[in-house]
């Protein structure tokens, strides 16, 4: 009877781990440090923008805890007429908001259907904050494709984000 339970009981913890663990192998794949390659966006046209230009600065992280976090700049960012923030004007301030955005909390990865879903608890701009922001990725070696689309002013978008993964030194 012991071995019985004993199977029965390993049987029951390899369910469980297995039905826990869905998308287990993406979501440990995506474990890491991100630096941002390119960020474009593309109109129903099919007209490019890059709304922090050609070559933006970036970081995404997604921790083994299920945490994640994105911070983009343009490059160089906007000038400013003083080193101290009390003394940006109104102009200033702006421009650097527009050169920026970030925000964090948790992640899901749904790897059935190729999606890493960004629960935002916290966001530059707050648009993120409680919503299911759906990206879905494409991973080959360190290299990872983000790709979304959304509606805005009356036009559909679809934005591919790339990053590659930074190594540990």
């Amino acid at each position: 009877m012991t071995s019985r339970m004993l199977v029965t009981l390993a049987v029951l913890a390899l369910y469980t781990a297995t039905a826990s663990s869905h998308g287990a192998p993406d979501t440990t794949a995506l474990i890491g440090s991100w630096k941002l390659v390119s960020y474009e966006d593309r109109d129903s046209s099919g007209a490019s923008v890059y709304p922090y230009g050609k070559a933006p600065a970036g970081l995404l992280i997604y921790d083994a805890t299920g945490h994640m976090a994105i911070q983009i700049m343009t490059t160089p960012p906007p000038d400013v007429a003083s080193d101290d923030w009390d003394l940006f004007t109104v102009k200033e301030k702006v421009a650097l908001y527009d050169a920026y955005t970030a925000y964090f909390g948790r992640y899901e990865v749904d790897s059935g259907r190729k999606v890493v879903i960004h629960l935002a608890e916290a966001d530059l701009s707050r648009l993120y904050i409680g919503r299911h922001e759906e990206r879905h990725y494409q991973l080959t070696g360190d290299r990872l494709i983000l790709t979304e689309t959304w509606a805005q002013s009356g036009k559909t978008w679809n934005g591919t984000r790339v990053f590659q993964r930074i190594k540990s030194r």
